[in-house]
C-alpha cells in the first residue's frame, strides 16, 4: 500500500472514530440509537472508493473489536460487535465496499450528487439487510416490527445520505489527490 493510501485510510478511521465521539441519541420509540458514524461510513465509501473504503472500514472494526472505545459512547469490544446492534456495525466495511463500488465509477460531472446518493442508498441498504435479522434475532424479535421500528432511522439515514453526497461529490471535484486511482 502506498504512503497516500496508508494516510487516507487512516485519516478516514480518524473520521469514524470523531463521529463517534458526537453525542448518540436515543429516541425511544426506535429500538436503534441514532449515531453520525452512519454518515462517516458514507462518507469512507464514496470518498475513498471500494478497496480503500473497505479497508479503512476493516481497520475501525478491527480496533472496536479490540476494544478500542471507538463507536459511538465511547464503546468497544466484541460483546458491543456481537450485542443486539453488531449487526449494523459489522456489516459498515461491507457497506463502504458497495458505496465505493458504484462511486468508482463516477466519472461525470453532470449529476455527481445523484450518483453518490444512489451509491450511499445502495450502502445503506446493505447495513439494513444485515443489521435488522441480527437485531431481530438477537432480541428473539418479529423481523417485521423491527423493520418498523427502524423505519425513523432509516429515513434519518436518507437526509444524511443527502449530506454525505453532496460533500462526496464537492471533495472529488475539487481536491485531486482524491480523484487519483491508485493501487491499494
Amino acid at each position: 500500500m502506498k504512503t497516500r493510501s496508508i494516510t487516507l485510510v487512516s485519516l478516514f478511521v480518524a473520521v469514524m472514530i470523531a463521529f463517534g465521539a458526537l453525542p448518540t441519541v436515543v429516541i425511544p420509540f426506535i429500538p436503534v440509537p441514532f449515531t453520525f458514524q452512519m454518515l462517516g461510513v458514507m462518507l469512507v465509501g464514496s470518498i475513498l472508493g471500494a478497496r480503500k473504503g473497505l479497508v479503512a472500514m476493516l481497520v475501525f472494526t478491527a480496533l472496536a473489536a479490540a476494544g478500542v472505545p471507538v463507536l459511538s459512547g465511547y464503546r468497544g469490544g466484541l460483546g458491543v460487535l456481537l450485542g443486539p446492534t453488531g449487526g449494523y456495525v459489522l456489516a459498515w466495511p461491507l457497506a463502504a465496499f458497495v458505496i465505493g463500488l458504484i462511486a468508482d465509477y463516477i466519472k461525470t460531472k453532470k449529476w455527481t450528487v445523484v450518483w453518490y446518493y444512489v451509491a450511499i442508498l445502495a450502502g445503506i441498504l446493505v447495513i439494513y439487510l444485515i443489521g435488522v435479522p441480527w437485531f431481530a434475532f438477537y432480541n428473539h424479535l418479529p423481523l417485521l416490527s423491527v423493520a418498523e421500528g427502524n423505519l425513523p432511522l432509516f429515513l434519518l439515514d436518507l437526509v444524511k445520505a443527502g449530506v454525505a453526497a453532496v460533500v462526496a461529490s464537492q471533495l472529488k471535484q475539487r481536491l485531486s489527490f482524491l480523484r487519483k486511482s491508485e493501487a491499494i
